[in-house]
């Protein structure tokens, strides 16, 4: 069956609307307010935008089989419909714009694990450990969706979605942009930030971004979101070259955890692999121990490939701020606007923007 495009925008925009006003189910409240802990507490939050998903389809038509979701793969079922194209043409858009966190902020959120491997929902497909208290309690709520006997119910359960998760929309304040900084501040600063919460990396990865945006302009800056199984880059952070934007001028890996020099060689295949010339990592552990760099740099050579290693954020700050070109006193105070924005494109926890907002904005 499909589900109608047009439909679903009118009932979802509409308890939207009622769900900042009207009442909303405290029962289904409370489901939904679990289902965010759960996701919250073990290492997957697509299974908010699946949930969203099934109630968004049962909310304009009823007779959706909420576990035939690849029709392709249900040809026998009248009732299959499409999870992924009502999520990506209605449910990932209008979140973005009604400040509903859906959990992830791709475009195609069904295209994560378990959902891109299934053919039909809890058809088997491994679900990772971390995740599989989640998945079953959503497993509970799409069954109980299923058996509504119409819409009604189901647009309850879509308002009381909305209600919950508005309320985990992140606001972020704006960096200020009068506040000026020292290199030596700004290097302080960073040390500081990352050693406090790495959040998966989310951190140093989006201080290499924004460190890059001064330095090559922030439509050449390429950063993919933390362990995205379908990014294409060579790197955690990309510079595409000024006159073919086709082309990685250079790849940066981040590691906030001690790297080997089996580690480095890997990133550099792979860097070779996909024709990048220029390879860097930054390495920013306490624990990281000192690598062979010369036996790296003979490697390295051989494959024509240049390989620079970053032990601590001091000279990867240094580099890229004398390389940009702005003074390094204007540059280092242009940086941190531009770290903010990283943050939040990569997704840091809002204590991690605010904190950065903080930590920088008092010299």
């Amino acid at each position: 069956m499909k589900i109608s495009n047009a439909d679903a925008i009118e009932i979802l925009r509409a308890e939207a609307a009622a769900a900042k006003t009207g009442e909303v189910d405290p029962i289904w409240r409370a489901k939904v307010e679990r289902l965010s802990q759960l996701c919250a507490d073990g290492l997957s939050k697509t299974h908010i935008a699946f949930l969203g998903t099934a109630i968004l389809a049962k909310a304009t038509n009823h007779r959706a089989d909420l576990f035939a979701i690849k029709p392709n793969h249900a040809l026998d079922n009248p009732h299959s419909f499409s999870a992924r194209v009502l999520s990506e043409k209605v449910l990932v858009p209008l979140a973005a714009e009604l400040g509903i966190n859906i959990g992830v902020t791709g475009r195609q959120p069904l295209n994560n694990q378990p959902y891109f491997r299934m053919t039909r929902l809890n058809d088997g497909t491994p679900v990772h450990p971390g995740g599989r208290a989640a998945f079953n309690y959503m497993l509970e709520l799409v069954r109980e969706l299923q058996e509504l006997p119409g819409e009604a119910g189901a647009r309850a359960a879509l308002r009381a979605f909305v209600a919950v998760r508005s309320r985990y929309q992140p606001s972020y304040a704006h960096h200020d942009g009068g506040t000026t900084i020292t290199l030596r501040q700004l290097t302080m600063a960073i040390q500081n930030f990352v050693r406090e919460d790495s959040e998966g990396g989310r951190r140093a990865q989006a201080i290499v971004a924004g460190l890059l945006d001064v330095f090559a302009g922030r439509d050449r800056v390429e950063s993919g979101r933390i362990n995205d199984p379908s990014r294409k880059y060579p790197g955690d952070v990309c510079v595409r070259a000024a006159e073919r934007p086709d082309v990685w001028e250079k790849a940066i890996e981040v590691r906030d955890k001690p790297v080997s020099a089996s580690d480095v060689q890997i990133f550099g295949e792979k860097c070779i692999d996909m024709a990048v010339r220029e390879a860097a990592l930054v390495m920013v552990s306490d624990q990281q121990q000192p690598l062979d760099e010369t036996a790296l740099a003979r490697w390295a050579d051989g494959f024509g490939l240049g390989l620079t290693l970053f032990h601590g954020w001091h000279g990867f700050i240094d580099q890229v701020l004398f390389w940009s070109a702005l003074p390094k006193p204007v540059a280092a105070t242009r940086a941190l606007a531009r770290i903010h924005e990283r943050l939040i494109m990569v997704e840091a926890s809002s204590n991690a923007i605010n904190r950065w907002r903080t930590m920088t904005t008092h010299h």
